[in-house]
C-alpha cells in the first residue's frame, strides 16, 4: 500500500478516521509471521459495523491464537470507492494497511440482505473476481450472518457459508485452512472439500440447484456424497463461550456507541414473524455473575458511558431487573447508563423503568407489532392492549416525554380495521402521554412485513408496493394528534429485501446487474435508488412476482430447505395453520366469527393459535434441540444448570446469597475540593484526520479509563464538564491544540498529564497541562489569530515565482474580497480584515520558498479555513490542496486573557520536520 497516496487520498474524502484503523484497544500483529491472515468484512458503512458485536466477538477470538492475525475492513463510502478507482489502489485492512487479496480468508458478515451489493464492492475493489467459479489462488470467501441461513442468493459469490453462532466455527475453519497451507494444498475444490466436513459450513458449489417446469425449485442436488442438509453450529453455553472486554473503541462516532452486553441468546417467544427468533434457538442465558465481570472488565478497559443489555427480549432475562439494580449499584455515580433494547408491552414493570432512567433517560420503545387481539393472536405476540396502556403509564409516570411506537402492516390475514387501529392505538397512547407532560411527543414508526425464510410465515406472499402504501396512508389518515410524528419504511426497500431474502441462486445474477448500475448502500434510504434496481431487474430474465406475490404451498421445495435442517418444517407449517386458526376464529374486534367451527370443542377461546414460549413450558417441538448438548439453557453456574420454570423468572437469590458485588460499588462520597485544568496537546499524524468531535470523544473516554474524577453536567443527560478549544480542521496537523475540564476533586496537572497519556491514541499527546481558575475566560473567547505554516507534501517541491508574485498582490493590495461558496450559500469576505502574512516569509530577491506562515483572525460567527486562504490566495483546486502539508502553529489570545498562554507564541519557531 502506498501510504503517502494514501494519505493524500484522505484529505479528500468524508469522515477520513474510519480508514486510519489506529483506534484504542486495536490489535497489531507480525501480518508477515502468520500462519492464517483473516480479514473481516463488516459490508456497510465504518459506524454501523464498529457496532456490530458478531464482528467484536470474532476480532477477539481470531487474534487471540497466536498463529492468527484478524484485521478488518468495512466497506468504504461512495467518495472512497471512488478515490480508491481514481488512484488504482486497492481496498485495504485498517490494521496493516495489506490488501485483502494478501490474506488467505475474507469472512463477510451478511447480516442484512440490502448489503449484497457492497459486498460485492469490496470485493471488486480488493481485485477478487465476484464469482465463485472464476476464482483460483484469491482468499477464500466466507459469509457467516443472519443471511446465510438463506445464502442461495448469493451463494455463486461465495466459497462456504458459517450457518449459526461463530464462536466455535470460526476456530475450525482457520484450523482447516492452516492444515492445507501446510500440506501445500492448492487446489480450491481441495480446500473446499476439507471445509464440508466441519459442523455448520456450506459450499454452495457442492450443491446444484434444478428447476421445474414452473419455475419451482425441484430439488438442491448433492455433489459430494453424504453431504446433503447443512445443520447450524450452537454454542451450547454461554457462560463458557469467549466475549470480548478490551473493545475496540472507535474514533468515529458508531451508531451504537456503547459496551454491548449480550445477555441471552435466542428467543423462544415464537412470534411468527420474527426470523432470529427461530433461526437464533435455544434459548441460552449468561449468568448474572459473568455478565457482571463483561461489564467491569468492559468499563475499565473502553471508558465508554453506557453500557446496552442485548437480547432480542432482554425483559425475558430471568433476572433483569435485579441484575440492573445491581449494575446501577455499582455504575450510576459514575454516571454509566444502563440501556435495554425494544421492551415487549407486557415487560415494561416500574421497577425496570427506574433502573432504565437512574442515569440518563431517552426515548422509550416498545414494539407491539400489530393493534387488534386477532392480529396479536395471529402472529402470536400474547400480548394485550392494556399491557401497551400499562406501560405507556409506566414510562410516563417516571418522568419520560418521549415514547416511541413500533408496528408492521402487510401481515398475514390483515384487514384494512387492523391498519385502521394502529392509528386508534397511537391515538390513545398520545392522550395518555400528554396526561402527564403537554411536553409529550410519541414517534410511531411502520414497516412492511417482509416473509422471512425459516419462519411459519415464509409461504405466504409479499405486499405489492401499491398496497404497502395504501396501508401506510390508512394509519397516517387516521392519526389524531399534531403531537404524533410517523414514519414508515421506504416500501421500495422493503421489496428488494423480499427478493434477495426469499430468492434461489437465479437470484444471483440481478444482484450482479444492480451493482453494475452502482447501487450501493441500499440499506441507507439516502443511498437507495429503486431506479437503479428497476433498470437492473429489466435486463434480468427473472420475475420478481414470481419470488414476492405468490402463495407457496405445502410441499413446495424452498431455496433454503437444504439449510438449517434442525428446524422441522413440518412444525412451522402447523404453526402456519395456527395462524389461520387464530385469523379465522377472530374478527377485529375480538368476537367469535361465524366462519369458523373449531376442531376440538373443549378447547378454550383464548388458546386458539397460542404457542408458549418453550423455555418456561412445554417443549413444542421444533426439531432445534437434541436435549443432550442442545436445550434450552437459562444459566449454567460451573456445572449446574438453573432452568426457569413456568411463572418464575426471578433472580433465584443469586445477588442475595452470593455476598460477592456490593464490595464493589463505591463509598459514599467523601468532600473534594473542585479545580479547573487547561491543557495543551497535540494532534499530528494520522490523528489529523480525526473530527473535532470525534477527538472529543476520545478524550472523554481516556479520561473515564484514566479515572479521573470529572465534572458532570445536572439534568437527565449528564454530560461530561470538557470545554475543546476551536475545531481544529481536518488533516492539519497541530501542536497546540488545548481543552478545559473541570474536576470535582483537586489533580495535580503533572498527575493529569501522566494518566491521560497513557490511555491516549496514538497522535494524541499532552504535552503541557495546568491550574487555572474559574474567571479564566474561555478558549473560545480569549482566542484572536491563529497561525498556520504550510508547505508541499513532497519536500522537493516549492513555492515558485508565480506564487510569490500572488501573496505578495495580496500584502500590497488595500482589499482583497473573495467569495466562499458552500452548497446553497455564498459568504463573501474582505480577506485583508481576515487573513495576514508574516513579513519574514519572503527574504528579498528568492524566487521560491519552501514554506510560509499566515494568520487567520478568529471570529465566533465562522472563521475562514487554511484552505480558504489557499484556495482565495494561490487558487489552487482541491487536488493541488490535497498536496499541500499545513500546520497550526500557534494561537495568540487577547492581551486580557490567561497570561501563561502568551508564552506559547515562540512555538512558530518549530520547525516542520520536526512537528512531523
Amino acid at each position: 500500500m502506498d501510504l503517502a497516496k494514501l494519505e493524500s487520498l484522505l484529505t479528500r474524502v468524508e469522515k477520513p478516521s474510519q480508514y486510519l484503523g489506529g483506534e484504542f484497544n486495536v490489535i497489531k500483529k507480525d501480518f508477515d509471521k502468520a500462519a492464517v491472515r483473516v480479514a473481516l468484512v463488516f459490508p456497510d458503512k465504518y459506524e454501523v459495523g464498529a457496532s456490530h458485536i458478531g464482528l467484536k466477538i470474532l476480532y477477539d477470538i481470531l487474534n487471540a491464537m497466536p498463529d492468527v492475525v484478524a484485521e478488518r475492513a468495512y466497506a468504504p463510502g461512495l467518495d472512497m470507492e471512488a478515490e480508491l478507482k481514481k488512484e488504482n489502489l486497492p481496498l485495504f485492512s485498517l490494521e496493516s494497511k495489506r490488501p485483502l487479496s494478501d490474506f488467505d480468508i475474507i469472512g463477510v458478515s451478511l447480516t442484512y440482505e440490502l448489503t449484497y451489493t457492497n459486498m460485492l464492492s469490496v470485493l471488486d475493489l480488493a481485485n477478487i473476481p465476484l464469482w465463485q467459479k472464476d476464482r483460483t489462488n484469491e482468499p477464500l470467501i466466507i459469509a457467516g450472518g443472519g443471511c446465510t441461513m438463506n445464502a442461495e442468493p448469493v451463494a455463486d459469490f461465495l466459497d462456504a457459508a458459517c450457518l449459526g453462532d461463530g464462536e466455535e466455527i470460526i476456530v475450525d475453519v482457520v484450523h482447516a485452512v492452516h492444515a492445507f497451507k501446510k500440506e501445500k494444498v492448492t487446489n480450491r475444490k481441495e480446500k473446499l472439500r476439507a471445509l464440508s466436513k466441519i459442523e455448520g459450513v456450506y459450499i454452495p458449489s457442492f450443491f446444484n440447484a434444478e428447476y421445474n417446469t414452473d419455475g419451482t425449485l425441484k430439488q438442491m442436488t448433492p455433489l459430494l456424497e453424504g453431504y446433503t442438509k447443512i445443520n447450524k453450529r450452537v454454542v451450547q453455553n454461554m457462560d463458557a463461550a469467549p466475549y470480548p472486554t478490551k473493545w475496540l473503541v472507535p474514533s468515529v462516532k458508531p451508531i451504537h456507541d456503547r459496551i454491548g452486553i449480550e445477555i441471552q441468546r435466542g428467543c423462544n417467544r415464537a412470534c411468527r414473524f420474527c426470523q432470529a427468533g427461530y433461526i437464533d434457538r435455544p434459548v441460552r442465558q449468561r449468568s448474572p455473575e459473568r455478565i457482571l465481570q463483561i461489564a467491569e472488565d468492559s468499563l475499565n478497559n473502553t471508558g465508554m458511558e453506557e453500557m446496552s443489555l442485548l437480547s432480542l427480549s432482554a425483559a425475558d432475562y430471568a433476572c433483569i431487573v435485579p441484575l440492573m439494580e445491581e449494575l446501577n449499584g455499582r455504575y450510576a455515580k459514575k454516571k454509566i447508563s444502563i440501556s435495554v433494547p425494544a421492551t415487549r408491552t407486557e415487560k415494561l414493570t416500574p421497577e425496570l423503568a427506574d433502573q432504565i432512567k437512574k442515569v440518563r433517560k431517552t426515548g422509550f420503545t416498545i414494539a407491539p407489532e400489530a393493534a387488534t387481539e386477532r392480529m396479536r393472536r395471529v402472529i402470536n405476540k400474547g400480548n394485550k392492549v392494556d399491557d401497551l396502556y400499562k406501560a405507556v403509564h409506566t414510562a410516563f409516570s417516571k418522568g419520560w416525554d418521549l415514547l416511541k411506537l413500533y408496528y408492521m402492516v402487510g401481515l398475514p390475514f390483515e384487514t384494512d380495521e387492523d391498519n385502521k387501529a394502529i392509528a386508534a392505538e397511537t391515538n390513545e397512547a398520545i392522550k395518555i402521554c400528554l396526561s402527564y407532560t403537554k411536553r409529550a411527543e410519541l414517534n410511531l414508526s411502520s414497516s412492511s412485513f417482509v416473509p422471512k425464510p425459516h419462519t411459519p410465515f415464509q409461504w405466504e406472499p409479499q405486499m405489492t408496493i401499491e398496497e404497502t402504501k395504501r396501508r401506510y396512508d390508512l394509519v397516517k389518515h387516521n392519526l389524531a394528534s399534531k403531537r404524533i410524528r410517523f414514519k414508515s419504511h421506504h416500501p421500495q426497500m422493503s421489496y428488494i429485501e423480499g427478493l434477495l431474502s426469499r430468492g434461489d441462486r437465479r437470484v444471483a445474477q440481478a444482484i450482479y446487474l444492480a451493482y453494475q448500475e452502482g447501487c450501493r448502500f441500499d440499506e441507507w434510504e439516502e443511498h437507495f435508488s429503486f431506479e437503479k434496481w428497476q433498470a437492473a431487474l429489466s435486463k434480468w430474465d427473472g420475475d420478481i412476482s414470481f419470488y414476492l406475490h405468490r402463495a407457496r404451498k405445502k410441499d413446495e421445495v424452498l431455496p433454503w430447505d437444504h439449510l438449517f435442517s434442525q428446524m422441522d418444517k413440518e412444525f412451522l407449517w402447523q404453526e402456519y395453520e395456527k395462524a389461520h386458526d387464530a385469523a379465522m376464529t377472530h374478527d377485529w374486534t375480538g368476537t367469535m366469527s361465524q366462519h369458523h367451527h373449531l376442531a376440538d370443542g373443549t378447547k378454550k377461546e383464548q388458546d386458539v393459535g397460542f404457542t408458549e414460549d418453550c423455555s418456561i413450558a412445554r417443549c413444542s417441538d421444533c426439531g432445534v434441540c437434541d436435549f443432550r448438548k442442545i436445550k434450552n439453557r437459562i444459566f449454567v453456574v460451573g456445572q449446574e444448570e438453573i432452568v426457569v420454570k413456568k411463572g418464575n423468572r426471578e433472580a433465584y437469590g443469586w445477588m442475595r446469597t452470593t455476598g460477592t458485588v456490593t464490595d464493589l460499588r463505591l463509598p459514599d462520597p467523601e468532600p473534594r475540593i473542585p479545580c479547573r485544568l487547561r491543557s495543551q496537546f497535540s494532534k499530528i499524524g494520522s490523528a489529523r484526520f480525526m473530527g473535532h468531535l470525534e477527538m472529543v470523544g476520545v478524550i472523554k473516554r481516556a479520561i473515564k479509563r484514566a479515572r479521573i474524577p470529572i465534572k458532570y453536567s445536572e439534568g437527565f443527560h449528564p454530560q461530561m464538564r470538557i470545554m475543546p478549544g476551536h475545531p481544529l480542521p481536518l488533516g492539519v496537523s497541530s501542536t497546540c491544540e488545548f481543552f478545559d475540564v473541570e474536576l470535582k476533586d483537586t489533580v495535580l496537572p503533572g498527575d493529569f498529564m501522566e494518566k491521560m497519556n497513557s490511555e491516549l491514541p496514538e497522535g494524541l499527546f499532552i504535552t503541557h497541562c495546568e491550574t487555572i481558575d474559574s474567571k479564566t475566560p474561555s478558549l473560545y473567547s480569549s482566542a484572536s489569530r491563529v497561525g498556520y505554516r504550510v508547505r508541499y507534501i513532497d519536500t522537493q517541491v516549492t513555492w515558485g515565482e508565480k506564487e510569490l508574485e500572488k501573496l505578495t498582490s495580496f500584502k500590497e493590495a488595500q482589499d482583497f474580497i473573495w467569495k466562499r461558496v458552500k452548497r446553497d450559500s455564498v459568504k463573501e469576505f474582505n480577506l485583508k480584515n481576515e487573513v495576514s502574512i508574516e513579513t519574514k516569509s519572503f527574504p528579498q530577491g528568492i524566487q521560491s520558498i519552501q514554506e510560509f506562515d499566515f494568520f487567520i483572525r478568529v471570529n465566533l460567527e465562522g472563521s475562514l479555513s487554511p484552505s480558504d486562504v489557499l484556495r482565495a490566495l494561490l487558487g489552487l483546486s482541491e487536488e493541488e490542496l490535497s498536496r499541500v502539508w499545513i500546520e497550526k502553529i500557534v494561537v495568540e489570545r487577547h492581551q486580557t486573557g490567561s497570561q501563561h498562554i502568551e508564552g506559547l507564541r515562540d512555538l512558530s519557531q518549530t520547525t516542520p520536520a520536526a512537528i512531523n
